[in-house]
């Protein structure tokens, strides 16, 4: 019975887990496909369009934070089977999101020159990032979409429409970028505008495609706008309960991880362009961990929404024991194809090929032990309905521990730039992964957000000890 059930459930978490993982592997494929064709124009242009980079990865954090908020209700409504509440659901997230990235527009196309002074003092990089954000801004409503649409289908068990979306919007996204940047067949050589451009064609398209694609396939949230949009108040506030929580975590992240960009950043162009070069092929390696979280997420939440409680902590508890089985065969892979991949780069200088090295070492090295709480949190706590742990413990990890840390290694100390990126893992992720430990065996995280009350799983307990 046992060796069913593993093999049972082994068969569920690869069909929902590598759709996943392979739609955010072309997107970091895509990724790196910018990165190794901007790296061309030089260091200073790379790390333009890294710390430029910066803000959108903070709009595509409350994107996120959204997502996850709105999946955990989606996904524990689509194991009761309420298919308007999905729906409801979808609309109002949606209707979040766009605001948001409205807004995010008209900030960064009127004042993308000072948004990149916050990151560095150097005038090259600054004027070169003001013209990437001011072009790449015009992303933001088509991502939003992309996103919200993307996360509301995985949660109902769509994993294979976003990822056909996404490899078209990515191919595009490669071809335009040979096109654009170079000045291919005819068209004009824009350097890293022509980058920018290139990203906001291709998400679009991935727009239009996935919209096709949900009324095609009569997808659950194909709906009539007023059903969309039927939302009352006690519903809004049961959307912001959870959603709230998660959209206040993810923007408190990304505030600190940009803490932590303005001091590597600080560091020096070629430093900050290995850090660049680091990043991109490190989302290679944590695109598996996605998959995993994304396929915890839906298996656990749509348990919950059934009332199967203990199903649901035993099914998080599989992928709890399963990722640093995971992280080590990657950390290794990670380690023996680092330098080939790095090899595939024009890269400027070999000193920022050395750092991007080292860091991948590092993160290699770690990696076990960094998404175990990545699991934990975004994977099972906000799958169960406990949208709020997350936000305690990234206050604690990042700003308690992290930021302190690296502010005073690297502008008062002045370490060496990788000794840096390691104190900073240490510093947020040890702590971290001692709390989700401990509440994850408390099994508090537990709740039946379907239901008027949140303490379902502690209900159950007294009802199954009164039995």
């Amino acid at each position: 019975m046992k060796e069913r059930q593993d093999t049972g459930f082994i068969r569920q978490m690869l069909r929902l887990a590598l759709p996943i993982a392979m739609q955010n592997m072309l997107t970091s494929c895509a990724g790196l496909v910018d990165t190794a064709m901007v790296v061309g124009l030089g260091n200073a242009a790379t790390a333009a369009v890294g710390i430029a980079g910066r803000w959108t990865f903070m709009l595509n954090i409350f994107l996120f934070g959204l997502c996850s908020g709105s999946s955990a209700l989606i996904s524990q409504y689509w194991g009761a089977r309420d298919t308007h509440s999905i729906r409801r659901t979808f609309g109002l997230g949606l209707s979040c999101a766009l605001g948001a990235a409205v807004v995010y527009n008209l900030i960064a196309f009127s004042l993308a020159a000072p948004m990149m002074r916050v990151f560095t003092p150097e005038a090259e990089v600054i004027g070169l990032a003001a013209v990437y954000l001011r072009t790449v801004c015009f992303n933001s409503v088509f991502l939003a979409f992309n996103q919200l649409a993307g996360a509301a289908l995985r949660s109902t068990e769509d994993v294979v429409s976003p990822l056909l979306c996404a490899g078209v919007s990515v191919l595009a996204n490669s071809v335009l970028n040979y096109l654009l940047i170079y000045g291919k067949l005819g068209l004009p050589a824009m350097g890293v505008q022509g980058a920018a451009l290139a990203t906001v064609i291709s998400t679009a398209l991935g727009s239009a495609l996935l919209m096709a694609r949900i009324f095609y396939k009569k997808a659950v949230i194909r709906a009539p706008l007023r059903e969309l949009l039927d939302v009352n108040r006690a519903f809004a506030r049961r959307f912001l309960s959870v959603a709230a929580p998660v959209v206040g975590n993810e923007a408190l992240w990304s505030v600190g991880t940009n803490i932590y960009v303005m001091v590597l950043a600080r560091q020096g162009s070629e430093n900050y362009a290995g850090y660049t070069l680091y990043s991109s092929v490190e989302q290679l390696v944590f695109v598996f961990f996605i998959g995993m979280c994304h396929a915890c997420a839906i298996m656990v939440g749509k348990r919950v929404g059934e009332g199967r409680l203990d199903d649901a902590y035993y099914t998080a508890r599989r992928f709890m024991l399963a990722e640093p089985v995971v992280g080590v065969i990657l950390g290794l892979a990670l380690i023996l194809i680092r330098d080939p991949i790095l090899s595939l780069l024009p890269i400027e200088t070999e000193g920022a090929r050395r750092v991007a090295s080292d860091l991948l070492l590092i993160y290699a090295c770690w990696v076990p032990v960094r998404q175990l709480s990545y699991i934990a949190v975004v994977g099972s706590f906000r799958a169960g309905g406990d949208t709020r742990t997350g936000l305690y413990y990234d206050i604690i990890s990042v700003f308690i521990c992290g930021i302190p840390v690296v502010a005073l290694l690297g502008l008062v100390v002045h370490v060496p730039f990788q000794m840096l990126v390691l104190a900073m893992f240490v510093a947020e992720d040890s702590i971290k992964l001692v709390l989700c430990i401990r509440r994850f065996r408390s099994r508090r995280w537990i709740r039946q957000l379907t239901l008027p009350g949140d303490n379902a799983y502690e209900e159950q307990r007294e009802e199954h000890h009164v039995c």
